[in-house]
C-alpha cells in the first residue's frame, strides 16, 4: 500500500519535470542538463538568500548569483559552447539572466525587510514619550517602596529582642 503510493508520487514527479521545461530544452544536447543544473543552483542560491541577513553576506555575487562558467564547470563542458556557440545559447542566456534577476530581487527584498522591520510595541513610541513613561514609573516605584517601608519598620520594632538578634537586625 505504501509502496504503491510512493510509486505514484515518483511517476507524478517524473512527468511534472518534463512539463515545466522550456521549449528550447532538449535531451539531444546539453540544454536539458544545463537547465536542470540551473534549477538546482537556483534552489541553493535561494536558500542562501533566505538564511543570510546582512548586506555583508551578499558582497560576493557568486554566493547568490548563477554564472554561466559555474554551470559549465558543473556539467564538464566548455563555457563558450554553453553560452555562445550552441543553438540553444541565446535562450539559455536569457533564462540565466531571468534567474539572476529573480535572485537579485529576492536578495533586495530580504535586505529591505531586515533594514526596515515593522515596528511593534515600544519601538513604535517616540523617545520623548518613552522618557516620560520611565519617569512616571520610577516615581511610582519610589512611592511603593516608601509605602512598604513604613509597615516593615513597625513590624521590626514590635519584634522581641532575641528574635531581632537571630535575624541580625539589632
Amino acid at each position: 500500500m505504501v509502496m504503491e503510493y510512493l510509486k505514484k508520487r515518483a511517476e507524478a514527479g517524473a512527468g511534472k519535470g518534463l512539463e515545466d521545461r522550456p521549449d528550447w530544452v532538449s535531451d539531444r544536447n546539453a540544454s536539458a542538463a544545463a537547465w536542470q543544473c540551473v534549477e538546482d543552483m537556483k534552489r541553493e542560491k535561494a536558500l542562501y538568500i533566505r538564511r543570510h541577513r546582512t548586506s555583508t553576506d551578499f558582497l560576493v555575487k557568486k554566493k547568490y548569483q548563477i554564472k554561466g562558467s559555474e554551470v559549465a564547470a558543473a556539467l564538464g563542458i566548455n563555457r563558450a559552447t554553453l553560452m555562445n556557440t550552441s543553438s540553444y545559447s541565446p535562450h539559455f542566456r536569457q533564462y540565466l539572466d531571468a534567474m539572476n534577476a529573480g535572485l537579485e530581487e529576492a536578495k533586495n527584498a530580504k535586505l529591505k525587510r531586515i533594514e526596515h522591520p515593522t515596528a511593534t510595541g515600544i519601538r513604535k513610541s517616540r523617545k520623548d514619550d518613552l522618557v516620560s513613561l520611565v519617569r512616571e514609573l520610577r516615581m511610582k516605584n519610589e512611592e511603593l517602596r516608601a509605602l512598604a517601608a513604613e509597615p516593615l519598620d513597625e513590624i521590626y520594632e514590635g519584634l522581641p529582642l532575641p528574635i531581632k538578634k537571630k535575624l541580625g537586625i539589632s
